[in-house]
């Protein structure tokens, strides 16, 4: 994270959530080519293509940010918070989201990560949310919208399971 002297860009939190969406959609496609149960498999190549979406749109959202700082308390306060939440992010990488989707205990398992993968999406994205301006909270407010969903079909078919 570019922190230097102080100054944290609303645009590097962004790019930390493009991060997540990207790992996440590696995630859900390697889920989608490993798991047993066919509901699981179908959604999992659904939330995929969504997750893709998400990258592209908080990419996009980034670029349109360019360079704007978060009203900061004392300097870095945004920055040793949100970095605090990243280093509890659920996929360290891509290579690390394909291993959990493949190693993760079956099944119920994977849609347990994948749970607690979206947990922290929306908590980042709550906290996100705040720190941009709010012409673009709507567009964020949409995303969160959809992570949410994402947990209530992840909470469903985990009962199958």
């Amino acid at each position: 994270m570019g922190n230097e002297g102080g100054i944290f860009q609303v645009s590097e939190i962004v790019q930390m959530a493009v991060d997540e969406e990207h790992n996440g959609y590696y995630f859900y496609k390697t889920l989608a080519e490993c798991a047993d149960h066919p509901g699981l498999r179908e959604m999992a190549e659904t939330l995929a293509v969504q997750e893709r979406g998400h990258e592209k749109a908080f990419i996009a959202l980034r670029d349109e940010l360019g360079v704007s700082a978060p009203n900061e308390s004392y300097p870095g306060e945004y920055a040793d918070y949100m970095a605090v939440l990243v280093n509890g992010k659920t996929f360290p990488d891509e290579e690390g989201a394909i291993r959990l989707a493949k190693e993760s205990g079956g099944d119920a398992g994977a849609v347990d990560t994948a749970i607690l993968f979206e947990k922290n999406t929306l908590l980042f994205l709550g906290e996100m949310r705040k720190l941009v301006a709010s012409r673009y909270q709507e567009k964020v407010d949409i995303l969160i919208d959809e992570e949410r969903q994402h947990l209530v079909d992840l909470s469903h078919i985990r009962k199958e399971l």
